[in-house]
């Protein structure tokens, strides 16, 4: 890291970009001093990242502190020669600033060794008058006008961040805030690789993209898709486009649906294994609805239940994994939210392209529309 200044406190080394501001010199001072405390933390202290909102001194801004920690075993010997994922982060940021582009860089970046292996890496940001474009778009008071807009400025944006070979690997909407002149942000460079131009590798991230469920509708997708392309792109170049992006998205899919199936059972920020019962962290006190089962009828439909929530599809989520029972959320009493066979119809486009229903499909109509009662109807083919 360039033109950053070294000091040290204790066993953590710290890089700093410019001047430190008070709280940032506590920070450093202590780490575990001013790390805690429940009002502190943004989320659960679960696997090996946490994450921290430090307020600000007098005129200055709130800190962002993402603190990695690492497992034990061979996987911290690889970190002896290499620098931390805090400071990869930070360097990538700065590489993304450097190309024309505005990055949520961190302003200190701190590393604790313990006999030449890392221990823990801080990585602190500043925080920014923003909100990210995931939360704009699914925000109900976000006019039409307003929305077109953002998906036409973001489509122009993602272009130009491609062209620049800026591959955010995790191109998701949640990775992007917009600043009140809808100025985009680049943040979250844990995932993020930079090179030359993209390539094909362009039509793997929009599919990325189009995976989220972002409330906009297929004229949108298909705006953004001709702002992205550019104005010489006629019809048949836009198509073409299309079907690549349709290609993509099938094996991102299928990648979502190994992914599910591998984490069904791996206890960490969403799952909890407590007395031979499997738990989705934060459904605990959920109404559920729970199918009697044999032992491994239910870890099948566990997984199952896992990889429909995982590809967005309309179904009860998980709840609890018992010895020979499964626990679905229950969404109780039907909803009186409109005609109940439009809602199924709708739910039932959803599954197209993902397999079949090999039973008679029971809905429930909830306040988000119809959703698979039982996982077991939906036999999924990637």
């Amino acid at each position: 890291m360039p033109r950053i200044a070294k000091t040290k406190h204790g066993r953590v080394r710290w890089w700093v970009d410019g001047k430190a501001t008070t709280r940032l010199k506590a920070l450093m001072a202590d780490p575990d001093r001013v790390l805690q405390g429940s009002g502190s933390v943004a989320r659960q202290r679960i696997g090996r990242k946490r994450f921290f909102r430090v307020e600000g001194g007098p005129g200055e801004p709130a800190l962002f502190v993402k603190v990695f920690t690492r497992t034990r075993g061979l996987p911290r010997l690889r970190y002896i020669p290499r620098p931390s994922k805090a400071r990869r982060e930070a360097a990538i940021a700065r590489r993304a600033a450097s190309r024309g582009f505005d990055a949520a860089a961190p302003i200190a970046v701190g590393e604790e060794r313990r006999c030449g292996m890392l221990h823990r890496s801080f990585s602190v940001i500043p925080e920014r008058p923003a909100r990210d474009l995931r939360a704009i778009l699914a925000d109900p008071a976000t006019g039409s006008k307003e929305r077109r807009s953002l998906i036409e400025a973001f489509a122009s944006f993602s272009r130009r961040l491609h062209d620049a070979g800026i591959d955010q690997d995790d191109f998701s909407p949640n990775n992007f805030l917009v600043a009140d002149d809808q100025r985009f942000v680049l943040i979250d460079f844990e995932r993020c690789r930079i090179g030359a131009s993209l390539g094909a590798r362009r039509w793997t991230l929009l599919a990325k993209l189009h995976r989220h469920d972002l409330g906009v509708s297929r004229t949108d997708r298909l705006r953004f898709l001709r702002v992205y392309l550019g104005p010489g792109a006629d019809r048949g170049a836009q198509r073409v486009a299309w079907q690549h992006i349709c290609e993509a998205f099938r094996r991102v899919r299928a990648s979502d649906v190994r992914h599910a199936t591998r984490s069904a059972f791996q206890v960490g920020r969403h799952l909890a294994h407590e007395d031979e019962v499997w738990v989705v962290r934060g459904r605990e006190r959920a109404p559920v609805l729970r199918l009697p089962l044999p032992p491994r009828s239910a870890r099948k439909v566990w997984v199952r239940a896992h990889q429909l929530e995982r590809l967005g599809l309309p179904a009860l989520r998980p709840v609890r994994l018992g010895p020979d029972w499964v626990e679905l959320e229950d969404p109780g009493a039907e909803l009186k939210t409109g005609d109940r066979e439009s809602q199924v119809r709708l739910a039932l486009r959803k599954f197209d392209g993902y397999g079949e229903f090999v039973a008679e499909a029971k809905w429930a109509i909830t306040a988000q529309g119809a959703k698979l009662r039982d996982p077991r109807a939906f036999k999924l083919r990637l």
